[in-house]
């Protein structure tokens, strides 16, 4: 019988940082790279802080910080 392999997909906050950036990257909406990431960096952290703990949802709070960003500054132009 072999042994039950573990993946390993890394720390949540790094596996979200990387989903949240991939996404927005995608999007078109990571246009200055590393002022977004910085942004997304800091909402996972709060998020973390919070008790949040799944991946998916601390992507889900990155991103969020940064789209509701775009959203007020596209409010504020027109």
């Amino acid at each position: 019988m072999s042994p039950v392999t573990t993946i390993n997909f890394g720390h949540p906050i790094d596996v979200a940082l990387d989903i949240a950036m991939n996404y927005l990257d995608r999007t078109g909406q990571a246009n200055d790279y590393w002022e977004t990431q910085s942004r997304v960096k800091s909402a996972i952290i709060v998020g973390w802080r919070k008790g949040v703990s799944h991946h998916i949802r601390l992507a889900n709070i990155g991103i969020k910080a940064v789209e509701q960003r775009l959203f007020v500054n596209s409010q504020k132009r027109a």
